[in-house]
């Protein structure tokens, strides 16, 4: 007679089979029902553009780039078209476009091509609203100028009605680099080209800030003008003005602003949540040089790529 732990009844395997199959089913049925949940739970970042044009297009673009390849949820409109939704985050970029996601009273916020002075006077003390600024850190600015001429031992920096608050900081930053930076107050259109002469009597380079005064699109030719004539190298803050008679500028491009913001805000994800802390200067920047006018200078510079190279050393 057969024992009885050897018997094998009938029917048993197909019975264990048919349960395995029956649970992986429900498993795949389970995670099918879920799959509308995971997606929704996706980050979701609403972008919110001064206008479609391509300094603020770029931008928008290289962010909703880098973070749709990480699986981000990236929605894109314009002021006008702007309503607050559900989304984690919003990206202001532009001033307008600022101005009109505070309006919203939305939080989070990240402001992107906004100079410092302009977020501080809108979004200044507000809660969860942070920034990654258009201008460039005076310290890295009057570095540039330290590797650009090596000679360089004074600065004049012509400041107007926005600009003029950075007087104590620039002559800070300038002790702490080993030049002495002077400064003038332009108050009325008038009185930029006297101040820019009695500068140059004290000055071997000129520093030009965003200043709605100081380097307003309308008088621009003619300033690069006059410190043509005063020989005196000017460094500028964008790519246009080195183009137009600036001898170098330095600046984050718009690429560079995007790229930089979306490791920012994936870096700041945590509990789905973001949390961005303080707004900062850009880390990423760009330097062009005006060749046409140095050699009319008779000044030899080190290029672009040397002079990024060292500079981003010192960072």
């Amino acid at each position: 007679m057969q024992p009885l732990a050897s018997l094998r009844l009938p029917g048993v395997s197909a019975f264990r089979d048919s349960l395995a199959l029956a649970k992986l089913i429900l498993v795949m049925l389970v995670s099918a029902m879920l799959l509308p949940d995971l997606a929704l739970a996706q980050p979701w970042v609403s972008v919110v553009l001064t206008e479609p044009k391509a300094y603020y297009q770029q931008a928008a673009d290289s962010l909703t780039r880098t973070l749709s390849r990480e699986g981000w949820k990236v929605t894109v409109s314009t002021p006008a078209s702007h309503v607050p939704n559900g989304s984690d985050l919003t990206v202001a970029i532009g001033t307008s476009a600022l101005e009109k996601v505070l309006a919203t009273g939305r939080r989070p916020v990240l402001s992107l091509l906004v100079p410092r002075s302009t977020y501080e006077r809108l979004a200044s003390g507000r809660p969860q609203v942070s920034a990654l600024y258009l201008d460039q850190p005076l310290y890295r600015q009057l570095q540039l100028l330290a590797l650009a001429l090596p000679d360089l031992k004074n600065v004049g920096a012509p400041l107007g009605p926005v600009s003029r608050e950075l007087q104590d900081a620039l002559q800070a930053v300038g002790r702490d680099n080993d030049t002495r930076v002077r400064t003038a107050i332009v108050e009325k259109n008038s009185d930029l080209y006297p101040a820019l002469t009695g500068l140059a009597a004290e000055s071997q380079a000129f520093l030009l800030l965003p200043d709605p005064l100081v380097a307003h699109r309308s008088s621009l030719q003619n300033f690069f003008l006059h410190t043509y004539r005063l020989k005196r190298p000017v460094l500028a803050y964008s790519a246009p003005l080195a183009k137009s008679g600036a001898i170098m500028a330095l600046y984050t491009t718009p690429e560079q602003v995007g790229e930089e913001a979306a490791d920012w805000i994936r870096d700041s994800w945590s509990g789905n949540s973001v949390s961005l802390g303080g707004p900062r200067y850009p880390k990423r920047f760009t330097i062009s040089i005006n060749s046409t006018v140095a050699r009319s200078l008779d000044i030899t510079l080190p290029s672009a790529d040397v002079l990024t190279r060292k500079l981003e050393a010192l960072q």
